[in-house]
C-alpha cells in the first residue's frame, strides 16, 4: 500500500468518526431522558399536552428540572399556589399550569420589555439592549398560549406593586425570569416568606451573562438558611427548596 492511499484511508476513518460523534450525540440526547420521566409515559402518567411540550421545549434541562421540582410537589403533597415573574410569552407557565391545573398560578409581568438603561447596569457587557426583545409579547397572546383554565392568574405592570392583593397566599413553586437586580431581589423577597415548607423557589439566568441576577441571589442567600443549588440547564438556573423544620 502506498502512502498517498493510507493516509487517504486514515482521513477517512478520521471524518467517519468524527461524523459518527456527532450524530451520536443527537441519538444519545433523545434517548438518554430521565428514567422517572420514561417509567410514566410507560404507564400512561404523563398527559398528552406535556408530552408534546417536551418535544417542543428549547432546553430540555431545564424542561425536565422543572417537571421534576414540580412532580415532587405533587408526590409529597406540598401545599400553596404558583406563581411566575417575568413570563415572556409563557412557555414555563404553561408547563406550570398544566402540571398542577388546580392550583392557582399567578403571573406577573410589565409585557413591556425591559429598560435599556437597567440592561446596561445590570449585565455583564456583553447584553446589547437593543438585541432584548421581550415586549414583544403581550397578555392575550400569553392567555391564549397557556390556553388554561380560571385558575391562571395574570398581572400586568411592575411586580412587586402588582402583588399587593395576594400578601396572604402561601406558595408551593415560584419561577422567577426577571433578569435583572431588583426585580430578582423583589421576587426572592416577596415569596420567601411566603413559601411552604418543602416549596421551591427556582430562579433563571444566575449562570448567565445578566449579572444582576447571580447579585441578587447571593446576597439574598446570606439570609436564609437554605442554600441555592445550581441546575445544569443552558441558562444556569438555581433551586431553593425551603426547608421543613
Amino acid at each position: 500500500m502506498n502512502i498517498i492511499l493510507y493516509i487517504n484511508l486514515l482521513l477517512v476513518n478520521i471524518v467517519a468518526w468524527l461524523a459518527i460523534s456527532y450524530f451520536w450525540s443527537f441519538w444519545t440526547f433523545k434517548v438518554f431522558k430521565p428514567y422517572q420521566w420514561l417509567e410514566m409515559c410507560k404507564k400512561k402518567k404523563v398527559p398528552t399536552t406535556i408530552k408534546r411540550m417536551e418535544r417542543k421545549f428549547k432546553d430540555r434541562n431545564r424542561f425536565y428540572s422543572i417537571w421534576f421540582v414540580l412532580q415532587g410537589i405533587i408526590n409529597k403533597n406540598i401545599p400553596g399556589q404558583l406563581a411566575e415573574v417575568g413570563v415572556y410569552k409563557g412557555h414555563t407557565a404553561k408547563l406550570v399550569h398544566h402540571m398542577l391545573p388546580e392550583r392557582v398560578l399567578y403571573l406577573f409581568d410589565s409585557f413591556s420589555g425591559l429598560p435599556a438603561q437597567v440592561i446596561r447596569e445590570d449585565c455583564d457587557g456583553t447584553v446589547r439592549p437593543h438585541t432584548v426583545n421581550f415586549e414583544h409579547t403581550s397578555q392575550k397572546q400569553v392567555e391564549n398560549y397557556i390556553k388554561g383554565n380560571h385558575k391562571v392568574k395574570i398581572f400586568k405592570g411592575i411586580f412587586p406593586e402588582t402583588a399587593k392583593g395576594i400578601g396572604n397566599e402561601k406558595f408551593a413553586f415560584v419561577h422567577l425570569d426577571a433578569d435583572l437586580y431588583q426585580s430578582t431581589l423583589d421576587g426572592l423577597q416577596f415569596f420567601y416568606p411566603r413559601l411552604a415548607p418543602g416549596g421551591s423557589i427556582l430562579v433563571h439566568d444566575y449562570n448567565h451573562n445578566w449579572e444582576g441576577v447571580r447579585k441578587a441571589v447571593n446576597e439574598f442567600e446570606l439570609t436564609v438558611p437554605e442554600q441555592f443549588v445550581e441546575l445544569i440547564d443552558m441558562y444556569g438556573s438555581v433551586l431553593l427548596t425551603k426547608n421543613k423544620t
